[in-house]
């Protein structure tokens, strides 16, 4: 097995990973939602610091942890609109500068989204809702998380395209597929 092979491989286990991890704060969040609208509406009270936990932790970490994902699908945004007409190795050292440009930003805001996190950690930070204090430092590791795997994927790929071969495609699998009547 070569190195991109494996590196594939390992980068597909992180995917797979990062996925999960980002999809069950999401279902968590759809079903304490609707615990709080039902309460709400039948016992006439909301489920206590519905608000806090959703915009502190789960919206957090349903746009922070899949970052990587999105990363290795190569499905953020991007404007090739030049590069598409470049010869295939020019094309491929741009690509590689711009991905050592992203990998330095990424990186920067690990970097700073950790030291930002450590200091929420030190303080302790939490917030007020109703007369309920709400810790809220542990959200602030979600950042530094999600770009780190940004980062790793990164490398991974970088390490690949230098080593000669890019890493294989990840593609979505389909969860069932279409049937024809």
């Amino acid at each position: 097995m070569n190195f991109a092979n494996r590196m594939g491989r390992l980068a597909s286990l992180i995917d797979g990973l990062i996925l999960w991890c980002a999809a069950i704060p999401l279902v968590l969040m759809m079903l304490h939602i609707s615990m709080d609208v039902v309460s709400n509406l039948v016992f006439n009270q909301p489920v206590p610091l519905t608000n806090a936990i959703v915009t502190q932790y789960y919206m957090i970490a349903v746009a922070f942890l899949p970052l990587a994902a999105a990363e290795i699908r190569r499905s953020h945004i991007s404007v090739d609109l030049l590069v598409n007409n470049f010869a295939p190795l020019p094309k491929l050292w741009v690509d590689l500068l711009m991905q050592l440009i992203s990998l330095s930003v990424c990186s920067a805001l690990v970097m700073q989204s950790w030291q930002l996190a450590l200091e929420k950690l030190e303080r302790d930070a939490y917030l007020m809702e109703q007369t309920s204090r709400f810790t809220i430092w542990p959200s602030y590791f979600i950042v530094p998380i999600g770009f780190g795997l940004m980062v790793l994927l990164m490398l991974v790929r970088v390490g690949c395209q230098l080593a000669g071969s890019p890493l294989p495609e990840i593609k979505d699998k389909p969860i069932a597929e279409e049937s024809h009547v």
